[in-house]
C-alpha cells in the first residue's frame, strides 16, 4: 500500500494505542520496522530459514509438511506488501513449499510492543504465524527458554486469532483467543495484531482490542521472558496443530503483511557489540536507529571513536583501558542513558588446527591480536617454524610427536600474556564388521591411514587372513571365537598399533538378498527392488542388495516394511543392517505387533557427509526398552535438501539381522571389557558410558543424545583413551532419550531413560 511518510509512523511521542484508546505510556519510540515498500526483502532486517528442519529438527518439531525456500514463488515484496505463498511443490523431500523469515542476529528485543498488519489465508492445513523465539537458550532447549506467539491462526478456524506463551520445564503454555463476529474470517480484510511485552506482563490485541493478558502468576517459569527474543514470520502447511493438508485444501494460499513495527522505551534498549581485546581496532557498537534521536557516545579516554558519533552505530579503536561504553540517547520525548559493560579485555587465543598428521608441512597458527608488540613462539622438538617468528602468525612444519604451540606476547601497553594450544596427532581406526556370524568368510577389514609405509595385521587363533596382508585392506575367515584384530602401521615416525574388537555370535538373518530373501512391501509410494550392489567395497562385498527410492508422490519419510517371524526383544534386542546412499539424510527402524498394532518407539539414525557413498553398519539397540514380541518391521528414509527432479533418493540396504544382547560379552582380551554399557540406566542425571570395546584408545567418535522428537540435547566429540565417559542430563525432563554414537563404519543408537 502507499504509506504515509515514515516519520508520521513514529507515533505521537508518549502515546500508544491500547484497548482501542489513546493511553499515556512512558515514552515509547518506534525502534525497528519494515514497511515492505521496496521490491525485495530487506536482508539487513531479515534472514531466510531454508529447508524442512532436517537433520536437527525434521518437520520443524511440529510434523509440518512444507519446505521453506527463498524463491519468488514463495516469498516476494510487491505493492507495499510482503507476500508469502504456500504451494504444491516437490522439493527437499516435501510435497509443498512456503517461506519463513526471522530477525535473528539482526534485531533482538527485550520488551516492547510488537505489531503487524496482515491478511491471513484460509483453507485446511494452513498455519500463518507471527512469533518470537529466544536469542540465546539461556534456560535450555525448547520450551525451557520460552516462546511467544504474537498471533497464529489455523485454517480450520479462519475467524479465530490465537496468542500464546510456551515455557517450562515442566512444560506449560497459556493461550488467548480472539474471535471475529460470526461469518467473518481473517482472510477477508487486513487486521492489526499486536503484543505488548513488559517485565511483569504480556498482553495481546487485535485491532486495538485487548483479548488476553498474562502475568508471572499465570504461567511458569516466567524467568525466560526477561531475556532477548527475535521475530519470525512464516506460513506453515500441515502440522500437529492445524492437521495435514488434505483433499479439501485449496492451494496456493498467501499470507500478506503490510508492515511490522516494534516500539520500546529508550531506557530499555541495549548496545550490541563485542567485548574487546587489548588495543583491538575497528570494533562496532550499535543500538536501534530511532528517527529524530541524537546519540552521544562515551568511550574510555584512550579509546577512539573512528566514525559514527551522533548516530546509532560507532566504530572504535581500543587502547589500553578496559571500561564501559555508553550512550546518552536523546529522543523527542525523553533522554536515557544506555551502557555496554566491558568487564575487561578478552585474552586472545591461538587459532589453528588442533590435530595434525605426522610430518605435515605448511601449518598456520595465529594469535588474533592486531596491536603492536612482540611475539615469541615455541613449537615442540621435531617441529620447525618456517616463517613468522616475531609476528602474530607463523607457519610450521610438524614432526612426529604431539606437543604444544606456545606464544608469549608483550604489548605496547606494558601488558604481557601467553597462550598454549595443545596439538595431537591424527588418529585412524580400523573399519569392518563388529558383529559376525561363526565361520563367516571373506570379511573385510581396512584402515584409511595414508602416511603408513608398512601394514602388519594379526588376528585371533581360529581366524585366518585370506588376502591383503601387508596392505591397508585384508579379508578374513572367522572361526567361533570373539577376539581382537590388530594392525601395526610403520612409517618414518615409527610404529602405531590399532585394535578392533570383533564379536562372533549367532544371529538371526532376515535378509541378505543372496542366501536369504524377505518379502518387502513398499509403503508411502516408495519403490522397492532387488538390485546389484552399487559399490561392492568396505564392509559389504555382496553381489545383491535391496534398493528403496521415493517418487514424486512420496512424503518426506517413505520406505518398506516386511512381516517376519516373531522378534522377542528380551532375546534378540539388537537389530543391525547395512546402508548405502549417495546423499545425506536419515533412516529409521520401527518394530510393530501386527495383531495389536502396537509400535515400538521409532529409532532414527542420521546419515552424514562422512557416510555418503560408503557402506555403513547401523546398530539399533533396544536392550533398554521394555520387552515385547513384534512381527513386522519398517524401514523409512529421508534425504535432506534434495529435489525429486534431480534425485530419486536411492537408499540401498543389506544384511538385516537380529542379535542377542551383546552387552553380555566380556573379557575378550585384556583391556577389552564389554560392548556398549550405559549405567545407571535409568538415571536421574549422570550417565556413565563404557565404549572401550567398540572405540579403542586412539580413536575419535561422536556422542549425541536426542529426545524422542529428534532434538539434540547434548553433542560432543570424544577422543577415546580407554576411559569411561560421563554425560549429564540433569537439566532435561524425565523420559526416554536416544544415545547416538558414530565412528569408524558404525552408527549405534541405544535407548536410555532419564528418571525424576
Amino acid at each position: 500500500m502507499n504509506h504515509i511518510n515514515q516519520l508520521l509512523i513514529l507515533l505521537v511521542h508518549g502515546f500508544l494505542f491500547t484497548s482501542g484508546n489513546m493511553q499515556a505510556q512512558p515514552c515509547m519510540e518506534l525502534i525497528w520496522y519494515d514497511e515492505f515498500d521496496g521490491t525485495a526483502l530487506d536482508t539487513t532486517r531479515w534472514s531466510y530459514d531454508i529447508g524442512n528442519g532436517c537433520p536437527e529438527l525434521c518437520g520443524w518439531g511440529n510434523n509440518e509438511q512444507q519446505y521453506y525456500t527463498d524463491a519468488p514463488e514463495n516469498i516476494k515484496v510487491e505493492n507495499g506488501l510482503l507476500v508469502i505463498t504456500g504451494r504444491e511443490d516437490t522439493i527437499g523431500g516435501e510435497l509443498f513449499s512456503s517461506a519463513k523469515i526471522k530477525s535473528q542476529g539482526k534485531a533482538d528485543f527485550r520488551y516492547g510492543r510488537f505489531e503487524a498488519r496482515m491478511r491471513f489465508p484460509s483453507t485446511q492445513g494452513v498455519w500463518p504465524a507471527f512469533w518470537m523465539l529466544p536469542t540465546e537458550s539461556v534456560y535450555g532447549i525448547w520450551p525451557s527458554s520460552g516462546e511467544m506467539d504474537i498471533v497464529e491462526m489455523i485454517g480450520r478456524n479462519p475467524g479465530q486469532a490465537v496468542g500464546t506463551v510456551h515455557t517450562g520445564m515442566p512444560y506449560d503454555y497459556n493461550s488467548g483467543y480472539y474471535n471475529l463476529p460470526a461469518g467473518q474470517i481473517f482472510a477477508d480484510n487486513f487486521h492489526v495484531f499486536a503484543m505488548e511485552w513488559d517485565p511483569d506482563s504480556i498482553t495481546w490485541f487485535v485491532d486495538g482490542i485487548q483479548y488476553h493478558k498474562l502475568t508471572p502468576g499465570d504461567i511458569g517459569p516466567w524467568e525466560p521472558f526477561q531475556e532477548e527474543f527475535y521475530l519470525i514470520l512464516n506460513l506453515a502447511l500441515g502440522g500437529n496443530w492445524p492437521g495435514d493438508v488434505d483433499e479439501t485444501t485449496v492451494l496456493p494460499q498467501t499470507l500478506e503483511v503490510d508492515y511490522v513495527r516494534v516500539y520500546n522505551r529508550p531506557d530499555r534498549l541495549s548496545i550490541k557489540g563485542e567485548q574487546p581485546m587489548l588495543e583491538e581496532a575497528g570494533l562496532s557498537y550499535r543500538t536501534f536507529n530511532i528517527a529524530g534521536a541524537n546519540y552521544i557516545w562515551t568511550v574510555p579516554a584512550d579509546a577512539t571513536i573512528i566514525s559514527g558519533q551522533g548516530t546509532h552505530e560507532i566504530t572504535v579503536d581500543w587502547g589500553c583501558t578496559a571500561s564501559d561504553i555508553s550512550i546518552e540517547l536523546q529522543t523527542p520525548c525523553d533522554t536515557a542513558t544506555v551502557v555496554y559493560a566491558v568487564p575487561g579485555f578478552l585474552t586472545p587465543t591461538i587459532s589453528g588446527p588442533e590435530t595434525v598428521a605426522g610430518n605435515q608441512t605448511g601449518i598456520t597458527f595465529a594469535l588474533s591480536q592486531t596491536s603492536a608488540g612482540t611475539y615469541t613462539w615455541e613449537v615442540p622438538d621435531g617441529a620447525s617454524i618456517v616463517s613468522g617468528q616475531g609476528s602474530n602468525q607463523i607457519v610450521v612444519d610438524w614432526g612426529c610427536d604431539p606437543g604444544d604451540v606456545i606464544v608469549a606476547f608483550n604489548s605496547t601497553c606494558g601488558i604481557a600474556f601467553n597462550d598454549t594450544l595443545p596439538i595431537v596427532l591424527q588418529t585412524y581406526s580400523i573399519g569392518g564388521h563388529f558383529y559376525v556370524m561363526p565361520n563367516s568368510t571373506h570379511q573385510p577389514y581396512f584402515i584409511n591411514e595414508n602416511a603408513g609405509d608398512t601394514f602388519t595385521w594379526s588376528v585371533p587363533a581360529d581366524v585366518s587372513i585370506v588376502s591383503g596382508q601387508g596392505t591397508r585392506t585384508i579379508q578374513v575367515d572367522f572361526g567361533t571365537t570373539s577376539g581382537v584384530i590388530s594392525l601395526t602401521v610403520g612409517s618414518s615416525c615409527g610404529t602405531k598399533t590399532y585394535d578392533f574388537p570383533v564379536f562372533v555370535k549367532e544371529s538371526y538373518l532376515y535378509a541378505d538378498f543372496e542366501t536369504q530373501d524377505l518379502e518387502f512391501f513398499s509403503i508411502l509410494d516408495a519403490v522397492f527392488e532387488k538390485v546389484a550392489n552399487p559399490s561392492p567395497s568396505g564392509i559389504n562385498m555382496s553381489d545383491s542388495v535391496g534398493l528403496v527410492y521415493k517418487t514424486a508422490s512420496s512424503p518426506r519419510w517413505a520406505g518398506v516394511e516386511a512381516d517376519v517371524p516373531e522378534i522377542a526383544l528380551d532375546v534378540w534386542p539388537v537389530m543391525t543392517r547395512k546402508v548405502f546412499s549417495s546423499g545425506t539424510g536419515a533412516t529409521s527402524f520401527q518394530l510393530y505387533d501386527e495383531t495389536t498394532g502396537v509400535e515400538r518407539t521409532r529409532i532414527f539414525i542420521p546419515y552424514g557427509e562422512e557416510d555418503v557413498n560408503t557402506w555403513v553398519q547401523l546398530v539399533y539397540d533396544f536392550s533398554e526398552a521394555p520387552p515385547g514380541v513384534y512381527d513386522r518391521f519398517r524401514f523409512t528414509h529421508n534425504h535432506y535438501g534434495t529435489s525429486y527432479s534431480s534425485n530419486q533418493e536411492n537408499w540401498y540396504f543389506d544384511d538385516v539381522r537380529a542379535w542377542g544382547d551383546i552387552s553380555g560379552l566380556t573379557s575378550l582380551e585384556p583391556g577389552i571389557s564389554s560392548a556398549i554399557v550405559v549405567y545407571p540406566n535409568p538415571s536421574s542425571g549422570l550417565f556413565s558410558l563404557d565404549t572401550r570395546a567398540l572405540f579403542p584408545a586412539g580413536t575419535t567418535y561422536n556422542l549425541e543424545v536426542q529426545d524422542i522428537q529428534g532434538r539434540s540435547v547434548l553433542s560432543q566429540q570424544v577422543f577415546a583413551q580407554g576411559q569411561l565417559v560421563v554425560f549429564d542430563l540433569s537439566n532435561q525432563p524425565a523420559g526416554m532419550y536416544f544415545l547416538r554414537l558414530s565412528g569408524q563404519s558404525l552408527r549405534y543408537v541405544k535407548a536410555i531413560v532419564k528418571k525424576e
